[in-house]
């Protein structure tokens, strides 16, 4: 009789088992449909879905993030394939032969070696850093060692404010010094000259390293494009600074974004994760 109630007690947890996890499939099959549905659709997948279970609203949310299956490889992007043989092509048929004429003639025109300047500057913004192996810096000195040479440059006035003195991170030295320069230089020149301040503050992320400056700040539209390749509002500039910068940042695993401060200027927010 024993064995024969344990049976039974058995038997009935099982059922109870069964007809709970029947209960729980229906919105969880709903929600899967729904995501089905916007994948086989053109277009973003929706983040969020009201409705959607937590574990469905997180599938989502790495999706509308840019998740891809590991070792995937990335989609090329037609801009960047177009700029890459855009460069190929003024390398060979242009840079080369006006390197050799400048090394010839040192009376060419000075506009001769400004478009010489500019055409490096395009080949430098399309191309990658020098490979370089990750290592742990004090983020204060890669700080100081990039805003010291941005000072001597452009004679735009700087403030630093460190959360601490000592900051070590795991990170590409030179892409992350490249990187931030260029960010200084777009909040130069958009701050109108006026003081620049770069401070530091950490978190459960990592650190994170904010460039801000007293200009007008970001128009919605410069939100908006702020970081695609050659848009820009400045006649005077390529527009490939911060579109690079983040390319860069982001390819190491460290990440950029741009706003608008409460009481006028803008701000740019480089995070690196502390390992």
């Amino acid at each position: 009789m024993e064995i024969v109630a344990w049976i039974l007690v058995a038997a009935l947890a099982v059922a109870v088992a069964v007809l709970l996890l029947k209960r729980s499939e229906k919105p969880h099959a709903g929600a899967l449909d729904r995501l089905a549905r916007d994948l086989e659709r053109e277009g973003e997948v929706p983040e969020k879905v009201a409705g959607d279970p937590p574990e469905i609203q997180r599938v989502r949310s790495a999706l509308a993030q840019g998740w891809r299956p590991r070792g995937a490889e990335p989609e090329e992007d037609p801009a960047d394939r177009a700029i890459q043989g855009l460069v190929r092509y003024l390398r060979g048929a242009a840079i080369r032969p006006l390197r050799r004429a400048l090394g010839r003639d040192d009376q060419l025109p000075a506009a001769a070696r400004d478009v010489v300047d500019a055409l490096e500057d395009l080949e430098f913004y399309a191309g990658e850093p020098p490979e370089e192996e990750a290592s742990r810096e004090n983020l204060p000195d890669l700080i100081h060692a990039v805003v010291r040479d941005y000072i001597q440059e452009t004679d735009v006035p700087v403030k630093l404010r460190f959360s601490a003195s000592s900051l070590p991170a795991t990170v590409h030295p030179e892409a992350f010094k490249d990187a931030l320069f260029l960010v200084l230089a777009n909040a130069g020149r958009f701050g109108e000259g006026k003081t620049v301040e770069v401070e530091t503050e950490g978190s459960e992320e990592g650190i994170r390293v904010r460039i801000i400056d007293r200009g007008p700040g970001f128009s919605a539209e410069a939100l908006e494009k702020a970081f695609d390749p050659f848009w820009t509002t400045d006649s005077d500039a390529v527009g490939m600074g911060l579109p690079y910068a983040r390319r860069v940042l982001e390819a190491r695993g460290m990440h950029l974004r741009v706003g608008n401060r409460e009481g006028g200027g803008a701000e740019a927010v480089i995070l690196v994760p502390r390992s």
